[in-house]
């Protein structure tokens, strides 16, 4: 069974967060433009004595075929409530839900990107996440993303958006983040009720 586990520094859209609160993503809304988002592109990269552990992914690589993977939940139900439980312990300011926006970057967003997100639904905007969390689906992984509000985001904030302050932040917040992913580790169960690793059925045409 595999597993990933991304933290990422994200700007506050939501005006419920504040800098230095934790994010437990369960949505995303991507508007990254120009990144690989897909193992299935009709060219067989996969060596056979390389081991995917995973049946049907060699299946569509090998026969070209066009998967449509099903996101409507895409984090791992199980992996949140583990993350959900740890920051509970933790005694740390919190949000067990959160739509992250992925933006494509490097430059930081408009304030009118920021509007327009926060329109959509977007609660945090960041550059990371997409295409991870795609292509991890699509190799039947199970996926978490906790995220750490380092500033609000262009518009909301009463300053210029600098990368210090984001660095700052992510300093303040090392040994928690640190306290958080172990507590995480130890605490991941044997076996995962959820349906991670099914979302390759049926989803190839």
């Amino acid at each position: 069974m595999k597993k990933i586990l991304s933290i990422s520094a994200v700007g506050g859209i939501n005006p419920l967060l504040r800098p230095g609160d934790f994010v437990i993503s369960d949505q995303f809304i991507d508007f990254t433009k120009v990144r690989p988002v897909t193992f299935y592109e009709g060219i067989y990269t996969i060596h056979d004595e390389d081991d995917t552990s995973n049946d049907l992914v060699n299946e569509y690589l090998k026969n070209d075929r066009v998967v449509h993977i099903d996101v409507t939940q895409p984090f791992c139900p199980v992996m949140r409530e583990i993350l959900k439980n740890v920051l509970e312990d933790m005694k740390v300011r919190y949000h067990n839900t959160g739509t992250y926006g992925a933006t494509e970057g490097p430059r930081l967003e408009t304030a009118a990107e920021i509007k327009a997100l926060s329109t959509l639904g977007a609660d945090v905007v960041g550059m990371t996440l997409v295409p991870e969390i795609v292509l991890a689906r699509e190799l039947s992984m199970h996926f978490a993303s906790l995220n750490v509000v380092t500033n609000m985001a262009a518009g909301i904030s009463e300053n210029r958006l600098t990368s210090e302050e984001v660095m700052q932040m992510m300093k303040e917040k090392n040994e928690e983040v640190k306290k958080a992913v172990l507590k995480f580790i130890e605490n991941i169960p044997e076996s995962f009720d959820c349906n991670c690793e099914e979302v390759l059925k049926g989803a190839a045409i």
